[in-house]
C-alpha cells in the first residue's frame, strides 16, 4: 500500500508532463500548417522502443483500437517506413507531422523538397541524439558536422579512389567464386545465402580496407600476442552487436559481473582497436619510407591524404573513420547482395536478362582473373540496375534525418512555403520516395530491374536511368552524398 501512494504520484506527475510537453509541441506543429499525427511517445523513446522489441504484438494491437485512437502507432517503431511504403503520404500528401511529447518530426515524400533539404548541409544538420553513437570509437565523417566535417571529408573524400575500386572488384570476384564453388558443392542442405553474403561482405571491406586477406571458407588466421582474437572475428562481432555499443559504455563492458556474451563483445572491441592501432602505425611507417607510393587499401589512402595536410585527423579519427566504413559498408551491402539473390532466384526472366548482358561483355572468358575493372564494369549496365532496384525498394536506409537546429528554415513543397521552427527533426522518407507510383510508375512496388534501363538495346551498351533530383536516395545526397557510394556499386 506504501508502495502504491508515490508510484501513482510517479504515474500521475509523468502522464501529466508528457501532456503539457505533448500540448506545447502541438502549437508549434499547428503554425507549420501540415497535416498532424498526435503521438503519446516518439521514435527514438527507449522504453517503448523496449516494449515492442519485448512483445512485438503491442504494435498491431495498438493499431487495432477503435476509433483510430492507436493511429500514431503506426509511425512510432523504428523502421515503419519499410512497412508503410508510400501509404503515409497517400493519406496526408507529401509531408506531414508527427507531434510527440519530446519533439515534432516533419516527415516529406516530396522529392523536390528533399533534393532541397540534402543540398542545404549548413541549414539541416544530423540530430546529435541519432549520431553520438557513431562515435564509439572516434569521431567520423558521418558523425561531425560544420567545419570538423569538411576537413573530414576532404582528408577521407579520396581515399575513394580508382585504385581502391579495382581492389575491391578483384577481391569480390574473387570472394564470390568461392562462394559458389562452397554453394555447388554443397551436396546436403540449402545454403545460408544471409549468412554467405555477410561473409562475403566482411572479407571484401577487410581486403579493400586494410589489405587484409581471407579464403571465403575456414577463413583463419594466426592469432599473435597480445592478441586474443583474429582481426576477423573481432570486427564481425563489433558490427553484428553494435546496438550493445551504443547503449554500453566500451570499457564497462568487459566487467566480470555481466554476462559472457557482453564480455566476449567488449574484448572485440578492444582487440579491433588495438588492431587499427597496429595497422595505422605499420601504414605510417611504410609512406614514411615510399612517400611516392600509391596506396592499394583504403586505410593507406586515409593516411597519405591524412600526412600530407597540416591539420590531418588524429589517430582517435583515424579510428572512428575505419569503423564506419566497415559501419557503413558490412551490413547494407550483405543485405543488398543477398536480396538480389532472392528476387532473380524468384524470377527465371530476369535470370536469363542479365546473362545476355554477361555474355557480351564478359565473351568466352571463364576466369574471373581475365575479368578486368576497368573495361568490364562500366559496361555491366544490367547488373547495376539490379542493384539499384534492390535499393529502391529494399535498401537498409529507409529515412534520412535531418534536424533545422536553432534557427527556422523555410522548406517549399509544390511551391507552396513552410517554416519549419527549430529544434525540429525533418525527415526525408527515402522509402516512400522509393515507392511513390507518381515517379516509378503504378508498378512502382514491384521489382523490375529494367525500369533503371533508358531504352533496352544491345547489352553491354546501355544507359541507365537518371531519377529526378531527391526521387532516389540511397546513398543520401547532395554535399552529404555517401563517398563511398561507387566502392559500394563495384
Amino acid at each position: 500500500m506504501h508502495v502504491l501512494i508515490p508510484l501513482s504520484i510517479l504515474l500521475t506527475t509523468w502522464a501529466a508532463w508528457t501532456g503539457v510537453c505533448l500540448f506545447k509541441n502541438y502549437q508549434l506543429a499547428r503554425r507549420i500548417n501540415l497535416p498532424i499525427v498526435l503521438s503519446p511517445t516518439g521514435t527514438l523513446n527507449p522504453l517503448f522502443i523496449i516494449t515492442y522489441k519485448l512483445l512485438p504484438p503491442v504494435i498491431p494491437l495498438l493499431q487495432s483500437l477503435p476509433f483510430n485512437v492507436g493511429r500514431w502507432a503506426r509511425y512510432t517503431y523504428l523502421g515503419w517506413q519499410f512497412d508503410d511504403k508510400h501509404a503515409a503520404h497517400d493519406e496526408f500528401g507529401p509531408a506531414f507531422v508527427l507531434c510527440t511529447p519530446s519533439l515534432n518530426e516533419v516527415i516529406i515524400a516530396d522529392p523536390s523538397a528533399v533534393h532541397n533539404i540534402l543540398t542545404r548541409r549548413k541549414d539541416f544538420v544530423k540530430p546529435a541524439i541519432m549520431y553520438d553513437g557513431l562515435n564509439a570509437f572516434g569521431k567520423n565523417l558521418d558523425s561531425v558536422e560544420g567545419e570538423t566535417w569538411q576537413r573530414h571529408r576532404k582528408l577521407t573524400a579520396p581515399s575513394f579512389n580508382e585504385r581502391v575500386s579495382s581492389s575491391v572488384w578483384s577481391e569480390s570476384l574473387r570472394q564470390a567464386s568461392q562462394m559458389l564453388q562452397e554453394w555447388t558443392s554443397c551436396s546436403e542442405g540449402t545454403p545460408d545465402v544471409a549468412r554467405d553474403t555477410a561473409t562475403l561482405a566482411l572479407h571484401v571491406l577487410s581486403h579493400a580496407g586494410l589489405g587484409i586477406q581471407y579464403a571465403f571458407k575456414d577463413a583463419k588466421n594466426k592469432i599473435e600476442a597480445p592478441h586474443e582474437m583474429s582481426y576477423r572475428d573481432a570486427l564481425f562481432l563489433v558490427l553484428t552487436n553494435f546496438t550493445m555499443l551504443v547503449m554500453l559504455p566500451m570499457n564497462f563492458m568487459t566487467s566480470s559481473f555481466l554476462p559472457a556474451k557482453v564480455r566476449r563483445v567488449g574484448q572485440a572491441c578492444q582487440e579491433f582497436k588495438l588492431y587499427m592501432k597496429e595497422m595505422i602505425e605499420g601504414v605510417k611507417a611504410s609512406v614514411a619510407e615510399n612517400k611516392d607510393s600509391e596506396a592499394h587499401n583504403l586505410l593507406g589512402a586515409l593516411v597519405q591524404a591524412s600526412q600530407a595536410e597540416k591539420h590531418g585527423l588524429s589517430d582517435d579519427e583515424l579510428y572512428g573513420n575505419l569503423f564506419i566504413y566497415n559501419m557503413a559498408g558490412h551490413e547494407t551491402t550483405a543485405n543488398a547482395v543477398a536480396t538480389s539473390i532472392a528476387y532473380l532466384a524468384a524470377a527465371p526472366q530476369w535470370q536469363d536478362w542479365i546473362c545476355e548482358e554477361l555474355r557480351t561483355v564478359l565473351g568466352k572468358s571463364s576466369s574471373v582473373e581475365d575479368w578486368n575493372y576497368e573495361h568490364m564494369y562500366p559496361r555491366l549496365r544490367r547488373c547495376q540496375a539490379i542493384q539499384l532496384e534492390t535499393l529502391r525498394i529494399h535498401g537498409s536506409t529507409v529515412f534520412l534525418p535531418k534536424a533545422t537546429g536553432s534557427l527556422a528554415q523555410v522548406v517549399s513543397i509544390n511551391e507552396t512555403e513552410y517554416l519549419i521552427p527549430p529544434n525540429t527533426f525533418v525527415i526525408a522518407n527515402s522509402q516512400a520516395l522509393h515507392c511513390d507510383p507518381q515517379i516509378w510508375g503504378a508498378d512502382a512496388l514491384q521489382w523490375r530491374p529494367d525500369r533503371w534501363i533508358v531504352k533496352s538495346g544491345v547489352p553491354g551498351e546501355e544507359e541507365l536511368v537518371d531519377p529526378p533530383p531527391g526521387a532516389f536516395i540511397a546513398w543520401a545526397g547532395g554535399p552529404r552524398v555517401c563517398p563511398g557510394k561507387k566502392f559500394s556499386q563495384v
